[in-house]
């Protein structure tokens, strides 16, 4: 890479917002569910059609209360609110690239797979350094397919050589390739940092108590 690009996207989990499991800790601790349970049952068949936008956020969480109780008893349903209350953490370095990003006059999205309840978790995290959020949910399909990457391109509105991405999963990254986009795996803030100064968009380094390691 070795031009600058009129527009960048972004993964969301692992890249800039992760779950550390602290939610669901909580809620199986609350009503007295094994380690691990709802790690196991949430994310099934459900899930992925919540992904899809098949199921809305809610009716992934009854299906998911729905099988809690049907294994454990009534009591563990309550495991459901206690959980779905963690939005997870933001990366702050990660969002200062994207704000240093769109410092430049270059738009930014978000290209994630994700359920109908993601613009509200963003809301209580406080995160909006975007321009365009694209949600599977929305679209009806999901990464890798390049068919999710051809509807973010047209919502970012340039050419795929044009465009920025970046997804911890080297399996996206690779689907990104295919439809044209400027791909490159997500490994660490400052590995981002040089990928974008690759591509013309040169940003500060992040500060020095910054690990680097990919989180999430």
């Amino acid at each position: 890479m070795n031009s600058r690009v009129s527009a960048a996207l972004f993964d969301l989990g692992g890249v800039i917002q992760h779950f550390r499991g602290n939610g669901r800790a909580e809620a199986e601790k609350a009503v007295g569910l094994p380690p691990g349970t709802l790690r196991r049952i949430a994310y099934k068949g459900s899930f992925a059609l919540a992904n899809y936008g098949v199921y809305s956020h809610q009716e992934w969480l009854e299906a998911v209360r729905d099988d809690l109780t049907a294994e454990f008893g009534p009591h563990a349903g309550a495991a459901v609110e206690v959980w779905a209350k963690d939005p997870g953490e933001l990366d702050e370095d990660a969002v200062a690239v994207l704000k240093g990003v769109r410092a430049q006059g270059i738009p930014v999205g978000i290209l994630t797979n994700n359920t109908t309840g993601l613009e509200a978790d963003l809301a209580q995290l406080g995160f909006d350094a975007f321009d365009k959020l694209i949600n599977s949910a929305d679209l009806g399909v999901i990464k890798p397919s390049p068919v999710a990457f051809r509807l973010a391109i047209e919502a970012m509105g340039a050419p795929a050589e044009e465009i920025f991405f970046a997804d911890d999963n080297p399996t996206n990254v690779i689907a990104a390739r295919y439809v044209g986009l400027r791909a490159v795996e997500f490994v660490s803030v400052p590995r981002l940092i040089a990928d974008l100064a690759a591509c013309g968009i040169t940003l500060p380094p992040p500060t020095p108590d910054t690990k680097g390691e990919r989180r999430g």
